[in-house]
Order: C-alpha cells, then structure tokens, then sequence
C-alpha cells in the first residue's frame, strides 16, 4: 500500500500538517539555505509537532550545475554532504532529483557528454546518500523545461545500467503526460520505482475529483505492481492551497480505499 504526502513550503506546512496526510514533502534547496539557527528552530518545530517530513524535492539550487562547463565536483560534494545531512535530521527517506534548472543543455550542446555528466554526478550523489540512509529518486521532466531525460523509461535505463544501491526512479504524472508516455511505464520500471508525483497535468493544479484525469487508472496501476512508496500530490501554491490540499487528499484516499 502506498503513502499519499504533500509537497508544500514552509508557509503552507503547518496548515497541511493537520489535514491527515501520511507525511509532507519540503524543498531541499531552501532547507540547505537556512542558518544553522534557522534549521535548528525548525527542526525542532517539525518534532514538536510530530510531522513526517518523508521526503525532500527541488535538491539542486538553479546556481549549482550538474551538466555544462560549469560542473564543480567539489562545490557538488559539499552542497551534498550538507543538504542530505540535514535531510537526514528531519526523517527524509527519499530525495527527489529534479533540478530542472542544474541540468540544461543547449540545443548545439553535446548531449552524449551531458548524460555522462548525468552519470557522473549520481556517482557522486551514491556515497552522500548510502551516508545518510537516503534514496535519491531521478525524476523525468518535460521537455519544454529540461532537455536532458524526459520519460521514465530512459531514468529507468540510466539506473539500470549504473546499478547503484541509492539510486532510483521517481516519476510525475505531470510531466509523463507532457511526453505522451502511458502510465503502464510505471510498471515497466516497477523495480527502480521509488517515489511517484501527482498534478493535473494541463493546469498544474492539484488533484481533485472531477478535473478529467484519470486518478483511479494510476492507483490501479500502482496497486497492481505492490508498490509501496509515496505518492506525493502537488500542484501550484496559491491563496487556496490548504483547501486543495484537503480536497486532493479527499480524493486519493476515494481511490486508495481510505476514505
């Protein structure tokens, strides 16, 4: 059985915190960024309040390239080595790569030479995270933002090939639907598989009952191949995001049979 979470800011948190949702999915980039007291008294209000900070996504600030001229192993390895040990104080189990912005590649750029970076830098990442006991989930995004692995198939491949114990596969429905790749992609990678996203796709909203797409054929899916990992809804963060978050849980726990 799957986790449903959150993927929420630090201003919405502790209003998404009561709504019920097995844990909350915070931004690692403005984790890394916070003061020493800053983490500190946050850390401790996470515990006080007794939240699941399951997971952690958004791993890469848009300055710290991971393909390009720019790659900096040694800036890589100490933003790592901080950031994953502060997921690691929080509870997280599993760190979403996405990082759009850390990964692009110009339309004359060598591609062949960006997925051997691509490769290099999960290298990087496998000893960081066996350190802190964390997953690092790659997570596929359309094309439009990111031209560097858009289908799950192809993070699939890469995790395949590199046979990493830390490394796997993320995928988000959003972005899947953007590529035409069919939810049965999901249970071709169902052994990488770690850590699946969930918006509408068009309005980049959360999910709810009713938006015209097809939740129940996901979980199906999901359910089919025993996948137990978390299912992390998201969606814009607006002036409503509490009650969306509400109503987006209403109706994943309808197709998770915990209504």
């Amino acid at each position: 059985m799957f986790s449903i979470g959150i993927r929420t800011d630090f201003v919405n948190l502790p209003e998404v915190a009561g709504i019920g949702y097995d844990y909350a999915e915070l931004p690692l980039d403005a984790l890394a960024a916070l003061t020493e007291a800053e983490f500190a008294e946050f850390a401790d209000y996470a515990e006080d309040a007794g939240l699941n900070i399951a997971a952690c996504s958004r791993m890469l600030p848009a300055s710290l390239p991971i393909t390009g001229p720019g790659v900096s192993a040694s800036e890589l390895h100490g933003y790592l080595k901080h950031a994953l040990g502060r997921a690691r104080r929080l509870g997280a189990k599993v760190i979403v790569l996405d990082a759009e912005a850390s990964r692009v590649v110009p339309s004359d750029g060598d591609y062949p030479f960006a997925w051997r970076q691509l490769g290099n830098f999960l290298r990087l990442c496998q000893g960081h995270a066996k350190e802190n006991g964390v997953t690092i989930a790659i997570e596929p995004i359309r094309k439009a933002e990111c031209p560097l692995m858009n289908l799950v198939s192809e993070a699939a491949l890469i995790c395949g090939l590199l046979q990493l114990d830390n490394i796997a596969v993320a995928a988000h429905t959003g972005h899947m639907a953007m590529a035409s790749e069919p939810v049965s992609a999901l249970r071709r990678a169902a052994p990488l598989l770690r850590h699946v996203h969930v918006e509408n796709a068009l309005t980049r909203a959360l999910p709810r009952e009713g938006d015209g797409e097809d939740y129940r054929r996901l979980a199906d899916t999901l359910n089919g191949i025993g996948y137990q990992g978390g299912v992390t809804l998201t969606g814009n963060i607006t002036e409503s995001f509490p009650q969306d978050a509400k109503a987006a849980l209403e109706c994943f726990r309808s197709l998770h049979g915990r209504g």
